[in-house]
């Protein structure tokens, strides 16, 4: 999160808790130096990294054009948390449960990085390298965040969970979005997972493997228990994972069913 000799806040909801438990930092104000925008051109949204929850959940563009991001951060801890908390530091701080990171995924959103000598822009997959570490360098500060629009009208769907109904940090987060012909065969999917891997991410392998088949039930249930299977390829069997397993299996068959649109569908 450091950027040289000071540590950028905007909200603070992440970094002012962390600062209990380390050594004193400086710090750095940049809610206030224009980076709390959001523009929607063409085929694209651009959200400044200091962009509060609030907004992201009640702007009509967001809702539009990126509407599992909207979700995603109205869920965020709670209202006080959601008017101080920034996008982009939801993003910095990688937690592996940050709640706008799966949806953001989603749309291939990518980071745009400035520094006093240029600009860079790196795909928001590649940026996080590992729990709480990013690619930022020393003397750059993360300006915005740029969302491709989808071009055909999808079906999706964001599912948390937490200890809790309320002000809760996730355990599992999952975000699915998917398009489908009039004979119910799916055009293309994205699904992307929090909490899930060591990093929240893309899961092209069980994309992949729905593109181009017919929507059912035995469909979804292979698609659920594979998701479960990456699961434990990627982080191995852990004490959690005879918890986690079936409550995945079940959030992913029951997200691919919302985001299908369908209540009962072919066995």
């Amino acid at each position: 999160m450091r950027s040289g000799e000071f540590a950028p806040i905007a909200g603070g909801t992440d970094l002012v808790p962390q600062m209990r438990h380390s050594q004193p930092r400086q710090l750095m104000d940049i809610s206030r130096i224009g980076i709390d925008f959001i523009n929607s051109e063409n085929d694209a949204v651009e959200i400044g990294a200091a962009a509060t929850h609030t907004r992201l959940n009640s702007d009509n563009s967001i809702k539009e054009f990126l509407p599992l991001l909207s979700r995603a951060s109205g869920l965020v801890g709670s209202w006080q948390i959601r008017n101080r908390g920034t996008v982009g530091g939801n993003i910095v701080n990688a937690s592996p449960c940050a709640d706008t990171v799966p949806a953001l995924l989603i749309y291939d959103a990518k980071v745009v990085l400035v520094s006093s000598k240029k600009k860079r822009m790196i795909s928001l997959a590649e940026f996080i390298l590992k729990p709480y570490l990013t690619d930022i360098k020393p003397n750059e500060l993360l300006h915005s965040i740029i969302c491709r629009k989808s071009d055909q009208p999808a079906g999706a769907s964001y599912l948390k969970l937490g200890r809790r109904q309320a002000v809760n940090i996730s355990r599992m987060t999952l975000a699915v979005s998917l398009v489908k012909d009039e004979n119910d065969i799916i055009k293309s999917a994205q699904i992307a997972v929090g909490s899930v891997f060591p990093v929240p991410s893309r899961v092209t392998e069980l994309e992949n493997m729905l593109v181009g088949q017919t929507i059912t039930s035995a469909l979804f249930n292979d698609a659920a228990n594979l998701a479960a299977d990456l699961m434990i390829r990627e982080s191995g069997l852990r004490w959690s994972t005879s918890y986690k397993k079936p409550v995945l299996i079940g959030l992913m068959g029951r997200a691919l069913n919302e985001a299908a649109g369908i209540k009962g569908i072919r066995q």
